[in-house]
């Protein structure tokens, strides 16, 4: 290891530890869905679960891992434009830091460099997550620049809980406990 090296191990520590939090934190918030989706064309991953609300996260692609090595989504050009929004300022981060893994396109890879490499672009964006795909080959890591929650889905009790109730005015809205639904009374014409 040369110098750079090791003072990039002692860096990304902690960050991979604060990365582990924020989606500790996204799980608590938002709960732990059972699929997700992945849209190239948005460049969004989207959680659902019959019992949750729909997650739209608008994210940035870090990089890829196949076999042995991993690959910046700035040097793949499988990715497009959009998918890779302001991973350039992670390539200005370190050259100024003098970090060779972040500069060097393709680097050798063992099962911890993806989510290193992705604790550090999560820091240099101010990401609100990130997360990590199954591709045919190997794994797709990416960050969460937006967080978006959708109860528009078909059948989604949440969906209908946050939209806007209209009732006519007289109707009861009294539970039998005695608490009233907070929602705004309109006519209806």
């Amino acid at each position: 290891m040369s110098i750079s090296d090791d003072c990039f191990e002692i860096f990304v520590h902690p960050l991979v530890h604060a990365g582990m939090a924020k989606n500790d934190t996204f799980e608590r918030q938002y709960g732990h869905h059972a699929h997700w989706d992945w849209d190239d064309t948005s460049s969004t991953v989207t959680f659902s679960d019959p019992k949750l609300p729909t997650v739209i996260v608008h994210c940035t692609v870090i990089g890829t891992t196949e076999g042995g090595s991993w690959q910046w989504s700035s040097a793949n050009s499988n990715f497009p434009p959009n998918s890779k929004l302001d991973i350039d300022k992670v390539r200005e981060f370190d050259e100024a830091n003098e970090y060779e893994k972040l500069t060097i396109p393709f680097l050798d890879a063992d099962e911890y460099t993806g989510w290193e490499l992705t604790a550090v672009s999560e820091h240099v964006l101010d990401a609100l997550g990130a997360y990590r795909f199954p591709t045919d080959n190997g794994y797709c890591y990416l960050v969460y620049r937006k967080i978006e929650e959708s109860g528009t889905e078909v059948g989604d009790l949440w969906g209908a809980m946050r939209g806007t109730v209209t009732i006519r005015p007289g109707v009861d809205l009294t539970e039998p406990t005695g608490e009233m639904w907070d929602a705004q009374q309109s006519e209806i014409d």
